[in-house]
């Protein structure tokens, strides 16, 4: 399977800031992919899909949030981009859409990350 970026992450974030859920992130997609767009501007939250385009290594043990502190877990139990396809998944919430840019909140991907997908979070569906 060969993933096809959709978007690119704009947000000014080169290094993990202390909150992510304050980090606005503008997703710039590309001009085919617009007409995609319609009507999402219904839903409140969204989920990205994204790569960790800054993640060269993959480990299969990570310590939760880097606290050596919390006990030591396999990395399909935590949220660590150390991942083997180093995809990431966060639910954000949406702000805005106009045109070929979505605007969101909380998303935790660095600065020119590449966005393969979103969905919309649908209650009745995601719980």
């Amino acid at each position: 399977m060969r993933l096809k970026r959709i978007a690119t992450v704009v947000n000014g974030v080169t290094a993990t800031p202390d909150d992510w859920d304050r980090v606005r992130s503008k997703l710039v997609f590309e001009k085919e992919f617009v007409e995609g767009l319609y009507r999402l501007d219904h839903f409140k939250h969204i989920w990205v899909i994204f790569g960790f385009n800054r993640m060269r290594r993959t480990m299969m043990k990570s310590y939760p949030q880097h606290n050596l502190k919390k006990p030591q877990v396999g990395i399909f139990a935590s949220r660590s981009p150390a991942r083997p396809n180093k995809l990431g998944l966060t639910l954000v919430r949406l702000i805005g859409v106009r045109r070929n840019v979505v605007t969101v909140k909380g998303l935790d991907a660095f600065d020119g990350s590449p966005v393969y997908d979103i969905k919309p979070f649908e209650e009745e569906i995601d719980y």
